[in-house]
């Protein structure tokens, strides 16, 4: 098996592949996930949940897993409007 530190480094690109799974398949859930296909999801997610930390997250009522991005009105380091959260 190859070791995974020896591979070089890129940038990453739309069409790159990235192997994951899907616990709901039985047999072989290994999966081949495009990083396009990755960003338009995570981008689905988050939707227009703007929120300044996790406590008004909450408050805004998303649950633990979901996706919100900074004000940029939060306390530091939550400072910068944009930055991509999962609620705790």
């Amino acid at each position: 098996m190859a070791i995974i530190y020896t591979y070089p480094s890129g940038t990453p690109q739309t069409t790159d592949i990235l192997i994951g799974s899907s616990p709901s398949v039985t047999g072989n859930p290994t999966r081949n996930f495009l990083m396009g296909d990755i960003s338009v999801f995570i981008q689905t997610q988050i939707g227009s949940n703007a929120y300044d930390d996790n406590a008004a997250a909450l408050l805004g009522g998303l649950s633990a897993g979901q996706l919100y991005q900074t004000t940029g009105a939060g306390a530091a380091p939550l400072n910068v409007a944009g930055i991509v959260m999962i609620v705790q």
